[in-house]
């Protein structure tokens, strides 16, 4: 193949922008890895100590959002 331009892949490309941040990727995933194993520990004293409040119950729709977010972004740590 020519090393012409218009020959280039255009995934390629975007792979290699892509690059420029993947040493921000693995931190981040293990981050949100080890946040997701660790979130679950802190339902039991939300849970034990009621959701009569609004408060509390905002504190709990918070922290089930965020451990769905941490799941989702931590799911490729060690997939390989």
């Amino acid at each position: 193949m020519s090393n012409h331009p218009l020959h280039e892949n255009p995934l390629r490309r975007v792979a290699d922008r892509t690059d420029g941040m993947a040493f921000l990727r693995r931190p981040v995933e293990a981050l949100a890895f080890w946040s997701a194993v660790v979130l679950p520990f802190l339902y039991v004293p939300l849970f034990l100590s009621g959701l009569e409040t609004a408060n509390t119950l905002y504190a709990c729709f918070a922290l089930i959002g965020l451990h769905v977010l941490t799941l989702v972004v931590g799911r490729g740590y060690h997939a390989d």
